[in-house]
């Protein structure tokens, strides 16, 4: 006869549940890099699991072994998540790009956000992983020296970016609080960087024949190697992880030093007259530059963060420096303009 457990062997047995490894993943943007990297990394190191992928864009074979083109607003995303029945959600689905239209990046950013957790709920998942940002901690002039999972969230609110991973966060702490039963973590990358990128963050350094120091500050910054990324977010999936993780090397690169790997000079100029021309160019839309003003508070003070945790808890360990991952987005984007010049 079947005896009820005691506290003990519940315990043991809901632990043994926990740690099963991932078997059907669904990924929001997927055909980003992010996403794409972590399809990746999951054939890699989980090869039995199957991958939904789910994104406004076309997707391909890279982007998941299932694929679901649409918003994730939609509610005939949850139908499709439903059919799939996934024990894992991953979102990392987000407007990085800087548009106009700051209502619309708020629903896309924030409401999407929303509607993929009730879809992850009502599936039933073991795991829920959201993709943050370090942003969230904001850029302060009494800013420490690493910001650890503990430190308070401050984030920079005149940067949208900032302001909606903010957000993105409460709404995940909430979820977290109510469904105790699912194990949900959530990433603080560093600026993603490595081959290949392009956006408006690598813009700041690849497109301007100076590197301007806001105030004069050298200010440090940290790169973290798009698969470093990849393999830390599968890490924490099959640790079925919990709360917020960092995601960055030891190393920062000061801007001085970065201007040193571009070739170009670093000039001092007061934070007034950056931040006016900042704004000044983003209103009239001037070509070339596409970064939204509010960024360059992230310039003028550091943000650099600890990944203490990650290495602590998963035994991680980064594979690519600051200065290697920034290397190889400089690499890779000489080699892209001496093919378009041959």
């Amino acid at each position: 006869m079947n005896r009820p457990m005691d506290g003990t062997a519940a315990a043991a047995r809901e632990q043994a549940i926990e740690i099963e490894r991932p078997a059907r993943i669904a990924i929001t943007g997927s055909s980003g890099l992010y996403g794409r990297a972590a399809v990746r990394e999951i054939r890699r190191s989980l090869p039995e699991a199957r991958v939904l992928g789910i994104d406004c864009r076309p997707g391909d074979a890279a982007c998941g072994d299932d694929f679901w083109q649409g918003d994730i607003c939609d509610p005939r995303m949850a139908a499709a998540v439903a059919e799939f029945s996934p024990d894992t959600v991953v979102h990392l689905a987000y407007a990085v790009q800087p548009g106009r239209d700051l209502r619309g990046m708020w629903a896309a950013n924030v409401e999407g956000t929303s509607s993929v957790l009730d879809v992850a709920a009502a599936c039933g998942v073991r795991r829920v992983l959201v993709a943050s940002s370090a942003t969230v901690y904001g850029a302060w002039p009494d800013s420490p020296a690493a910001c650890d999972e503990s430190t308070p969230l401050r984030p920079r609110l005149e940067y949208y970016y900032s302001e909606h991973k903010g957000e993105v966060e409460r709404l995940v702490q909430e979820f977290a609080t109510a469904h105790p039963h699912i194990a949900v973590s959530w990433t603080r990358p560093a600026i993603i960087c490595g081959p290949g990128v392009r956006n408006f963050l690598s813009d700041i350094f690849l497109s301007l024949p100076v590197l301007f120091l806001p105030d004069g500050n050298d200010t440090p910054l940290q790169f973290v190697h798009q698969d470093d990324v990849a393999r830390a977010t599968v890490a924490m999936l099959a640790g079925s992880a919990r709360g917020p993780f960092n995601l960055a090397p030891a190393d920062a690169l000061t801007l001085r030093q970065i201007a040193g790997l571009l070739g170009v000079a670093a000039v001092p100029v007061p934070f007034p007259v950056i931040a006016g021309l900042s704004r000044l160019w983003w209103l009239l839309r001037m070509p070339w530059f596409t970064t939204p003003p509010g960024l360059v508070r992230y310039m003028r003070h550091p943000w650099v963060v600890s990944s203490e945790r990650l290495r602590r808890e998963l035994g991680f360990t980064f594979a690519h420096s600051s200065r290697e991952a920034f290397r190889q987005l400089l690499v890779s984007q000489d080699a892209a303009a001496g093919s378009r010049s041959g």
